[in-house]
């Protein structure tokens, strides 16, 4: 049993069962998580160094790539030089990914929204709701709420929870915490917040590209785990193909009900597809997509377990 608990790869998949439980069963106070501190300083940074209009996309481009280089290279350098020469570096491989997993905020700021829309508590859950997206929430509708929150906690689990376990199973927690910082910083720096579309493309592309694994899984099983029928008739009925109009569209098509359409960004409204299936969404859809969702983590982490398990047993 000590020459299980010994090898790297039995110690992965323990810390890996950790960090799930963890975001199951305890909130991480997020005036003391760690990521919210890199949050304020990766959104000080481009409102620093974000170059004016007056400069060409090529300074953009080059501005935002050295900005998300030099704040987040050295912070990942001193981490990795920590783990490495650390006697137990599976204590601090499971402190990284239980701060990197914090999903059950996500989670947890969706019950609220579903609490105050099942309390007809409409200004309180557009509250809520701003708390999860980067769209304006203040004039959204019953509806709009609904298709808001609905949006935001599918893609932040395709996103967030399913690429940092794919992450750390394939390049461990130092591969998980480049994907995480990159994901954090490309939200932080949203391509429709004025004055940022160019400066930001350079993370948003290398980030599109890293999360399109992650989300390829966590659709193909939450496809296996409700309903696959719908969910592939919906995409391919989804008039446009971009990646996050298919994966809204599974999502859609699962529940049958429409999902994308307008949405407000600095008081800009940006005219999206429609995709999903043909009926409204309501409070009963918002219930549902919570229980999926649940069940496609259960079914997430089994698969990521079985994994590690086989790639311990084959070394």
């Amino acid at each position: 049993m000590t020459e299980v608990i010994s090898d790297p790869q039995y110690q992965s998949l323990l810390v890996l069962w950790l960090a799930i439980a963890v975001d199951a069963l305890w909130r991480w106070p997020q005036s003391t998580h760690p990521l919210t501190l890199m949050r304020y300083l990766v959104l000080q940074m481009g409102r620093k160094v974000v170059p004016s209009r007056d400069f060409g996309p090529s300074q953009h481009y080059i501005s935002g790539s050295l900005a998300a280089l030099v704040l987040l290279a050295p912070l990942v350098v001193c981490i990795t030089i920590l783990v490495y020469m650390a006697q137990y570096p599976v204590f601090f491989e499971a402190i990284i990914l239980v701060v990197l997993l914090d999903f059950g905020y996500q989670r947890q700021q969706y019950k609220k929204v579903l609490a105050s829309v099942g309390r007809n508590k409409k200004s309180l859950a557009r509250e809520m709701v701003q708390t999860i997206t980067a769209r304006q929430c203040n004039s959204l509708t019953d509806i709009g709420i609904a298709k808001a929150a609905i949006e935001s906690l599918w893609l932040k689990f395709l996103y967030l929870y399913c690429g940092v376990i794919f992450y750390f199973v394939v390049a461990g927690p130092i591969g998980a915490l480049i994907y995480r910082l990159l994901l954090l910083t490309s939200w932080q720096w949203h391509y429709r917040t004025p004055g940022m579309a160019l400066f930001a493309k350079p993370v948003r592309k290398l980030v599109y590209l890293l999360s399109l694994p992650p989300a390829a899984i966590g659709g193909l099983i939450t496809l296996l785990i409700s309903h696959p029928v719908k969910g592939i008739s919906a995409i391919k009925r989804s008039p446009v193909k971009d990646k996050t109009s298919l994966l809204l569209a599974l999502m859609g098509g699962v529940l049958d009900v429409k999902l994308g359409g307008p949405a407000i960004y600095a008081n800009k409204k940006i005219r999206y597809a429609r995709v999903g299936g043909v009926n409204e969404v309501k409070y009963s859809h918002m219930l549902k997509v919570k229980s999926t969702v649940t069940l496609a983590m259960i079914a997430t982490s089994a698969l990521a377990s079985l994994t590690l398990l086989a790639m311990a047993v084959a070394l």
